[in-house]
């Protein structure tokens, strides 16, 4: 069975990230111009954005449906929605409302299209967020959502391969023994690829792309204030004191030998978009059809 996502811890984390989420450097901002920039978001149209955030994906997305359009952006923490409405308080189409978007309080076929920056993947239960997502779009609407993908390989250092060795360490730790030094992990894996996910819950016309982006970091300590304004804070919570502690020393060991080397500190970062649609007034899902609306072929 799969280990269920500690919900109200994720909320109590991104309650205290608010603050400073996306402010050391504008991350998920960009990549939210991108994901609406490709879903093609109409004016007029009525959207409703999931887990919003500090409006990463709401305030383009209300740029794009204009002042006849409305974007209710949804999330779960308080925090987040109230720097959402400071943020973009003079952009009247834009509602904010605190949701969990596994129940969504909506009739069915309500918007135009449904968006998503970087969070299905986090959810405790991504089935059934993009189930309901399915209903509360009208015949015909827009999915478009974000998931973490691979940036460009560095060769001067491998950040991953560092999390790697500090996240077996703290799994065979957890393994041992049960600790308070070693605190459960707050986020897990979706139990199979979104994608499939949109299949089975209707969606059809299943496309998606790979976006990266390189960002500039003025010294170590900015990369690490970064690297814990999101969820990636959580991460290292789940480490427990001690790794966590030898974690940061690590880092900034190799981002001071990246600046000594004098090539700065650059970090690629990378996401994966992808846009599905809800069959039209009419319209049935193919049995057995695959991500891309494709039908499966008996063997």
């Amino acid at each position: 069975m799969r280990p269920v996502t500690d919900t109200e811890a994720v909320l109590r984390l991104f309650d205290e990230l608010a603050g400073e989420y996306d402010q050391h450097i504008p991350f998920f901002a960009p990549f939210g111009r991108d994901l609406v920039a490709w879903c093609g978001l109409r004016p007029g149209q009525r959207v409703l954005d999931i887990a919003a955030g500090r409006g990463a994906v709401a305030g383009p997305a209300a740029q794009a449906v204009g002042p006849r359009g409305a974007v209710l952006a949804i999330d779960g923490s308080p925090n987040m929605l109230r720097a959402l409405a400071r943020d973009f308080g003079d952009v009247p189409q834009i509602e904010t409302r605190e949701m969990d978007a596994h129940h969504l309080a909506f009739p069915d076929a309500s918007f135009d299209a449904v968006t998503c920056g970087l969070a299905f993947h986090i959810m405790a239960d991504p089935g059934q967020v993009i189930a309901e997502a399915h209903r509360v779009l009208r015949p015909g609407g827009l999915l478009a959502f974000s998931t973490p993908g691979p940036g460009k390989p560095d060769s001067r250092w491998d950040f991953d391969e560092l999390v790697r060795d500090v996240d077996e360490r703290a799994s065979e730790e957890r393994k041992r023994r049960s600790s308070e030094e070693t605190a459960p992990e707050l986020f897990t894996p979706p139990p199979r690829a979104l994608p499939e996910i949109c299949a089975a819950a209707g969606f059809t016309d299943v496309e998606q792309r790979t976006v990266q982006r390189s960002f500039d970091f003025r010294d170590p300590q900015h990369y690490w204030d970064f690297v814990m304004s999101h969820g990636f804070r959580g991460h290292v919570y789940s480490l427990g004191p001690q790794l966590a502690a030898e974690f940061r020393t690590r880092l900034f060991a190799a981002l001071e030998q990246l600046q000594a080397d004098g090539g700065g500190i650059t970090a690629s970062f990378g996401a994966v978009f992808a846009r599905a649609r809800k069959p039209g007034a009419g319209q049935t899902q193919p049995p057995n059809c695959q991500p891309g609306g494709k039908r499966a072929e008996r063997p």
